[in-house]
């Protein structure tokens, strides 16, 4: 049972609508609050930024938004503020760290954890709902009756683990973050670009990912915007979304 509704109210503020890629970035793409979400299927919507396409249902836990992706998510948000001011990048590694993050996210949000045995056979009953949302609001970890915790807590486990994981640490070794601009088409970005390293941080910017690069900020033509925009489209999983310019 991965999804769980809070309890009435919501008294511990528990964070519900859980955002696999950052709405502060996906608002970039809006004009009057909305914004255009193609489907891989060809269904185009109009939506606002907190769509339900954007988001898990508690696929993880508290800790998941406040202790583990808030410091990420801000220290990507600030070299985005500086390549929006015109300056360099500063801190590639935050960059990688949010991608990855972004990536592990979106897998959760699609492939929610089930409820898992953290413990064989545990001699303890449930915790009312109520008092286990007071610990989840703690960062702490209820288990249930048998040993067993639900399943966002399992993904949280996992997503720690696997932003620690020295293999996923090598991919972004020594890599550093290219700022490319368009100054005429917009760009699209993907729902989650997966191991593609590369990301679409608004319709003017573009980042790629690469190593010893030469040229740390190039401008583009509307001829390849047009290829960039089709790599998206081609590494997007269920849709990709940008600004409606029609």
């Amino acid at each position: 049972m991965p999804f769980e509704k809070t309890t009435k109210g919501n008294p511990y503020g528990l964070i519900k609508d859980q955002h696999f890629h950052m709405k502060a970035i996906i608002k970039k793409f809006c004009i009057n609050g909305k914004l255009k979400v193609i489907y891989k299927n060809g269904d185009i919507r109009l939506c606002k930024s907190d769509n339900k396409c954007f988001m898990g249902n508690r696929a993880w836990s508290q800790e998941m938004e406040t202790t583990i992706s808030h410091p990420i998510e801000r220290s990507f948000l600030s070299q985005v503020r500086k390549i929006e001011n015109g300056e360099s990048i500063s801190n590639h590694a935050a960059i990688s760290d949010y991608h990855l993050l972004w990536c592990l996210r979106w897998h959760y949000s699609i492939m929610e954890a089930e409820d898992y045995d953290l413990y064989k056979n545990f001699p303890c009953r449930s915790l009312d709902k109520e008092f286990e949302e007071l610990l989840e609001s703690k960062g702490k970890v209820p288990v249930r009756s048998g040993g067993q915790i639900a399943g966002r807590f399992k993904a949280t486990l996992d997503i720690k683990a696997l932003l620690e994981l020295e293999d996923n640490k090598k991919i972004y070794d020594g890599i550093e973050w290219q700022i490319v601009e368009s100054k005429g088409k917009s760009f699209i970005s993907a729902d989650c670009y997966g191991d593609l390293m590369a990301m679409t941080v608004s319709p003017k910017y573009r980042l790629i990912a690469g190593k010893e690069l030469n040229d740390k900020h190039c401008f583009v033509t509307d001829d390849e915007v047009d290829e960039l925009n089709l790599e998206s489209m081609n590494a997007s999983h269920n849709f990709y979304f940008c600004r409606d310019d029609s």
